[in-house]
C-alpha cells in the first residue's frame, strides 16, 4: 500500500509523492534529535520532502495553515509508526 498526503488549497488538490525509505530516514533522524519534541517538530521536513517534485511548490506548503500543517504531521507520523511496526511482525 502506498501511502501519500494530500491537502486542498483554493480548487486545488495537492498529492505528495508516495511514502518511502527516505522519509522515514528523515523522520527518523528527527525522531532521535534530541531538540526535537514531538510528532508537528518531527514529520515538518519530511511533509517538505513529500511534496518535493510535486505540483504543490514550496511557496505552497510555506503558506499551509497551522491546521492543515498539523494534519499533514499527524498523518505522516502514522505512516512512520505503521512502517516500524510492520518490520516488526
Amino acid at each position: 500500500m502506498q501511502h501519500t498526503l494530500t491537502f486542498n488549497s483554493g480548487d486545488t488538490k495537492y498529492v505528495s509523492r508516495p511514502f518511502d525509505f527516505e522519509t522515514m530516514c528523515i523522520i527518523n533522524d528527527a525522531h532521535n534529535d534530541k531538540e526535537k519534541r514531538g510528532p508537528l517538530n518531527i514529520c515538518r521536513d519530511a511533509v517538505d520532502y513529500m511534496f518535493e517534485g510535486t505540483d504543490a511548490t514550496q511557496d505552497i506548503i510555506d503558506k499551509l495553515d497551522a491546521q492543515t500543517r498539523t494534519k499533514l504531521c499527524i498523518s505522516l507520523w502514522g505512516f512512520y509508526v505503521d512502517a516500524l511496526s510492520s518490520k516488526n511482525e
